[in-house]
């Protein structure tokens, strides 16, 4: 009996998919669903996908069971206050350090009850540049979202991901300022090294920027050619998160994310995609996305935070990243 679902929309592709399934553990042949702390969690994968309707969708949402959940729901937004306290305690514990940075993140939250095929088209049609996903599992629960980043792809010949952090408003005119350009330094050295410990060599593409709703990012595209030895499942523990995500060094940016946020972060900050074997795969991160349940939701948004950091900039840098999917969800109480 299926237990699970799934719809996606690839960028620039006008084809949407929807299956149902069932779960099972691990990173398998499917549509797997990771979550942020790997080292704490496994990943799960919805298997034997059969095409379905929206009606699935509903029906498991309705008799959803939230004792099955591995993560609590946020019972409440994070405040201006909250937010400006972590961001100046994770300032204050990198001093010293310019190579050093922590995501700090922030749950908004409501009472409402969100329409999914009305939103999943919504966010299809005001993000064409993102993979749009929505998923339902018994131990995850309800997300949608639509995400601007590639954590991996494979086709067989080539590993692709990209490196993508520093955050200002689209279009803004000018150069990159060295805060921004320090952040996203920090990911692309990750990412790099990592392909390196794993037999990878990475080939970098010049540093260009990528719009994604209301902001844009610094991008870096790093290839590198993919070996049919590679251990996906150590490969994919070791790379995710990425310090675009998580932060730099990776232990010590969780043990502070675990320490300082005052809810779980779930699958925010993990990942989701089709697999079709361990050598062809695209999976993006699982961000600018929304938990939520039969009557309430709540979206998660994260800026890096380095020494150069200043606590209000922040606050309205993850403003602007929600509002562009907030705006986009729409509710069953608007009909």
């Amino acid at each position: 009996m299926s237990d699970s679902f799934c719809a996606y929309r690839f960028p620039d592709d006008s084809r949407v998919f929807v299956f149902k399934g069932e779960i099972k553990d691990g990173i398998l042949p499917g549509f797997v669903i990771a979550p942020f702390d790997l080292c704490s969690h496994n990943p799960v994968t919805i298997q034997s996908l059969t095409p379905a309707d929206w009606s699935v969708f509903n029906n498991l949402l309705e008799f959803d069971n939230s004792d099955k959940r591995l993560f609590s729901f946020p019972q409440a937004s994070t405040t201006r206050e909250q937010h400006s306290s972590e961001v100046e305690t994770i300032i204050f514990e990198l001093q010293g350090s310019i190579t050093s940075k922590t995501i700090a993140a922030k749950a908004i939250c409501s009472y409402e009850t969100i329409d999914a095929k009305e939103s999943f088209e919504s966010l299809c049609s005001a993000f064409p540049n993102s993979f749009v996903f929505l998923f339902y599992t018994p131990l995850s629960g309800a997300w949608v979202g639509a995400s601007p980043e590639v954590l991996l792809k494979n086709d067989g010949k080539v590993l692709f991901t990209y490196a993508l952090a520093g955050t200002r408003p689209v279009g803004s005119e000018g150069e990159w300022d060295d805060k921004n350009i320090n952040e996203q330094m920090i990911v692309e050295e990750y990412i790099c090294d990592c392909f390196r410990r794993n037999g990878i060599n990475p080939v970098c593409s010049p540093r260009s920027s990528r719009s994604a709703g209301m902001v844009e990012h610094i991008l870096t595209e790093i290839k590198g050619e993919a070996g049919m030895d590679i251990d996906l499942k150590e490969f994919i523990k070791d790379f995710s998160p990425t310090p675009a995500l998580c932060g730099y060094p990776k232990v010590e940016s969780m043990n502070r994310i675990s320490r300082l946020e005052n809810f779980e972060r779930g699958y925010y900050g993990g990942f989701c995609g089709p697999m079709i074997s361990e050598h062809e795969f695209t999976f993006y991160v699982n961000l600018r996305s929304v938990s939520f349940e039969r009557e309430r939701w709540c979206m998660f948004a994260g800026g890096g935070i380095t020494i150069y950091s200043d606590p209000e900039a922040e606050w309205r840098e993850t403003e602007r990243k929600a509002e562009g999917v907030i705006k986009n969800l729409k509710f069953l109480s608007q009909k």
